[in-house]
């Protein structure tokens, strides 16, 4: 992510899912990861994880031209048809962090 923008926005976000769910989550979540690159002018990376540490955890590294382009990815039909899977896996709370750079 180095040669993006100086001032792209990078975000980081956690996923929690049930690991007996995993392997529906990680379909859902690449499949997100694909319609946000190929749909969404405003995205210039979208990488999806699940932590070796953490199994069931999920982890996305995004960088956006803008927060609004973030904000107008949360409303798109992808990331509802993801949290339609998702859903009922979803094992505590999402965590999204937008990054500063020090």
């Amino acid at each position: 992510m180095t040669d993006l923008p100086a001032d792209a926005l990078r975000v980081v976000a956690t996923i929690p899912i049930d690991p007996a769910k995993s392997a529906e989550a990680a379909a859902a979540l690449a499949t997100l990861a694909a319609a946000t690159l190929e749909q969404e002018d405003g995205c210039y990376a979208y990488d999806v994880y699940e932590s070796a540490a953490a199994p069931g955890v999920f982890v996305t590294v995004e960088a956006w031209r803008a927060q609004a382009d973030l904000d107008a990815h949360m409303g798109t039909p992808h990331i509802a048809a993801a949290f339609e899977v998702l859903g009922g896996a979803i094992a505590g709370d999402i965590a999204i962090h937008p990054l500063k750079a020090i």
